[in-house]
């Protein structure tokens, strides 16, 4: 209810600075609420701005003592300081300090620019006669207009009383919920009390209880990082807790569990039931069902913020749940055994599963999963998610073995490399000054060198010195930019990786990531503590430390690694008849797209020719636009734009996915991969062109990437399940992108390859054959190489 304003072709700033001056005609005090200093040239008699960063009230002397020139002066300077944010040009070169001092110095913008000659300073004087119209046209920008036809009603414009009911959903929606408490009592948000569970406190007690347990049971386990104990459900669904700094009740509950987990016919429900399963690694092969509510939730929106068991009671229930906070984990601290608000905790916690277990089920008609078509989230859930939460934990607890003398000498190399790019730059630079410093090098670059300022930082205003920035200037030819983009280089590789692996080091020797399979909405797994998906492997050193990963004495790495899976899934939803023949007779696809759009016969294609053809086919499939691929290639955008035009004509099946994928898109406000798995996309709708456009792109990369995913994780539960039947020896450890990697027994390499190949290529049956590489060796890279 609060009364809105708008003139067509203006900005929200015209329409306040028109009521304002309306206002004050009226008679009326006004006071500006806002922490824009655009709006300090309209303070004056009568108006007033109250500064919501500063916290401070200003007049006109306010103004004249903070900004240092009076209001009607301010509107000259933001003209020449100019915004990349609302797209002010300005004039390049001045900043905010020499602009009020031009300002100051002639009086105004006009003044400034008929006097232009008598500027001292050089950059100054020619930035000023270069960008004389960009000055004037940025100076009808930042003028606020206070004439435009809107009406000034002061009765329609005072306030109301807002809709409660509304405010309180919008209030619980957005999680804050001490301003929903402010509202009073009512509305939908749910705060219904879930019963605190009974802690049980023997070994005996435990056995009877256990005993006791339906086929289904809940767990929860329940702690800051490593669990405490376990939320389990007892006869009748009664929560129950058991701590396990008890005596004797951690052993006995997962003694319980292993049987438990190894019988077919019992159902293991709970959240992030991957912790569960961790606790009891040994068990071996997960026969029992598992219904796990953040897969789930993921499942059936995978852009939340969040998967924990909070986020989604907040999401399906509008439930605020208890948090760790609230039992006592905060600072350090810890409930002690039996403290009340743990019980409360591992009692809401079962309860909430409970409720989401109803909440989450497939909806009527969905196809339920019995390992074929019609596919279907609860598909999707049966056959993908749920029997890979155990091969992960497998390949978790597995981890992979690091050589960390080799990263440390190779700590100390970088080391040496990086202080002689250092000596360098100082060199070039005529200098010693800190690398790592924006400000230092701001001024090194464009001040002392003179360099072209090619773009500032938004907030601040202050020299971009930003990779893009570098980039180009390097390839203008100056040599400090080249430096500075190795050392950049050399020393994120240095303390993301180098340094950071040995320090994350297991006591077994090997570092044991862990794979997320409710992160990325597209599907993919993604990996952290540490992220081993990220390792650059198009450079030399980012090759190298592939060689820290190795293979105990008498074993390999195996690697086996999806040929062009992404173009392949794409040829068979578009059923592209070019890309469908290039693939069925085994042609390079990136040559036969070569020779397509550049109109060569295939034999003549070049390697730059076939760079562009696979910076076009991948370009295609992340939804590139002509200047996107210009920028990649180096070329004019209206050059990118003929290329992509030549790839369409080509391959009209690729021009038809991308219309028929927007057009469903654009109508349902989805994209479903060949599985059902789906990406929800309301920013299809938005009013905003970046972010309508962006969607856009997400959604014809989404059914491809989406299927890439998806026929990733049935092979990796097919080739762990083969595996554990014929070579038990062998491993699975880790997983990058459309890439597994294996540790076997060295003389049983050859048999694991064929094994692992020959389930990961035949997981699915497309109208392109799917095709896998394989390799091994004593360590990543030689694998892999």
């Amino acid at each position: 209810r609060i009364p809105m304003l708008e003139s067509a072709g203006y900005e929200a700033d015209d329409v306040l600075g028109t009521v304002a001056c309306k206002a004050r005609d009226a008679g009326f005090e006004v006071t500006l609420v806002s922490a824009d200093k655009d709006l300090m040239q309209l303070v004056g008699p009568g108006i007033s701005l109250y500064h919501t960063g500063r916290e401070k009230l200003y007049d006109a002397a306010g103004v004249e003592q903070d900004f240092g020139l009076p209001p009607e002066k301010v509107a000259d300077v933001l003209a020449l300081m100019g915004d990349s944010v609302d797209n002010v040009p300005g004039v390049a070169g001045i900043g905010e300090k020499g602009a009020k001092a031009l300002i100051g110095e002639y009086g105004s913008l006009e003044a400034l620019l008929e006097r232009v000659g008598e500027v001292r300073r050089k950059s100054y004087r020619e930035g000023l006669i270069e960008h004389r119209e960009d000055a004037l046209l940025s100076q009808e920008l930042v003028t606020i207009h206070c004439d435009l036809d809107v009406p000034f009603d002061p009765q329609a414009l005072r306030r109301d009383p807002p809709d409660r009911d509304a405010l309180r959903e919008i209030f619980s929606s957005l999680e804050f919920f001490s301003l929903a408490e402010e509202l009073g009592g009512g509305g939908e948000h749910d705060q219904e009390a879930l019963p605190a569970a009974r802690e049980v406190t023997t070994a005996e007690e435990l056995q009877a209880e256990v005993a006791r347990l339906a086929p289904t049971v809940a767990l929860l386990p329940i702690g800051p990082e490593a669990p405490v104990g376990v939320a389990l459900e007892g006869e009748g669904g009664a929560p129950l807790w058991v701590d396990f700094r008890r005596p004797g009740l951690r052993q006995g509950l997962l003694a319980a569990l292993r049987e438990w987990l190894c019988d077919a016919g019992r159902v293991l429900a709970g959240h992030d039931v991957k912790e569960v399963l961790r606790l009891c690694a040994e068990a071996g092969a997960v026969a029992c069902r598992i219904e796990d509510l953040m897969l789930r939730a993921y499942l059936q929106n995978p852009a939340l913020k969040g998967y924990g068991l909070e986020e989604i009671a907040l999401e399906s229930l509008r439930h605020k749940a208890l948090t760790l906070h609230d039992a006592g984990w905060g600072k350090g601290q810890q409930p002690a055994v039996g403290d009340p608000r743990l019980l409360a905790l591992a009692g809401e916690r079962l309860g909430l599963v409970a409720r989401l277990r109803e909440k989450l089920q497939p909806q009527p008609g969905e196809p339920q999963g019995n390992g074929g078509p019609p596919y279907g989230l609860e598909w999707v859930y049966r056959e993908i998610e749920a029997p890979l939460v155990s091969v992960l934990v497998a390949m978790e607890e597995a981890g992979v073995l690091l050589d960390v003398e080799f990263l440390r000498r190779m700590s100390a190399e970088l080391a040496g490399e990086l202080a002689g790019l250092e000596r360098e730059a100082w060199e070039l630079a005529g200098e010693e000054f800190n690398l790592n410093s924006p400000r230092q090098l701001g001024e090194i670059l464009f001040e002392k060198l003179g360099y072209p300022i090619l773009k500032r930082t938004r907030k601040t205003r202050s020299y971009s010195t930003d990779a893009e920035t570098l980039e180009e200037l390097a390839g203008r030819g100056h040599p400090l930019p080249e430096r500075l983009m190795r050392y950049r280089e050399l020393a994120k590789l240095k303390g993301t990786y180098v340094d950071a692996f040995p320090a994350l080091v297991a006591p077994d020797g090997r570092l044991h990531t862990r794979f997320n399979q409710a992160v990325a909405a597209t599907g993919r797994l993604s990996s952290a503590e540490p992220n081993l998906q990220n390792i650059p492997i198009r450079t030399a050193v980012g090759q190298r430390i592939r060689r820290a990963f190795v293979a105990p004495e008498g074993r390999v790495l195996l690697v086996a690694d999806y040929s062009q899976i992404e173009l392949r899934v794409l040829a068979h939803i578009a059923d592209e008849a070019g890309m469908l023949e290039a693939f069925r007779t085994g042609r390079d696809i990136h040559t036969a797209t070569a020779a397509s759009v550049f109109g060569v016969a295939p034999e003549l294609v070049n390697a730059d020719q076939r760079r562009a053809a696979k910076v076009i086919n991948f370009g295609i499939i992340y939804g590139m636009s002509a200047f996107g691929l210009g920028k990649t290639l180096k070329i004019h955008p209206k050059e990118a734009d003929i290329f992509i035009r030549a790839y369409m004509e080509r391959y009209p099946g690729v021009r038809r996915y991308t219309e028929e994928t927007l057009e469903r898109a654009q109508q349902e406000g989805r994209v479903e991969t060949l599985y059902g798995r789906v990406r929800w996309l309301p920013e299809l709708a938005s009013r905003n062109h970046a972010v309508r456009e962006n969607a856009r792109r997400m959604a014809i990369n989404a059914r491809i990437q989406g299927t890439a995913a998806d026929l990733l994780k049935l092979a990796m539960v097919a080739v762990h399940r083969r595996l554990a039947e014929e070579l038990p020896q062998a491993r699975l450890l880790l997983t990058v992108h459309d890439e597994l990697v294996l540790e076997v027994a060295e003389e049983q390499a050859a048999a694991a390859a064929e094994l692992v190949r020959r389930e990961m290529e035949g997981v699915a049956e497309l109208a392109v054959p799917l095709v896998v590489e394989t390799g091994w060796g004593r360590n990543w890279y030689e694998a892999k190489a």
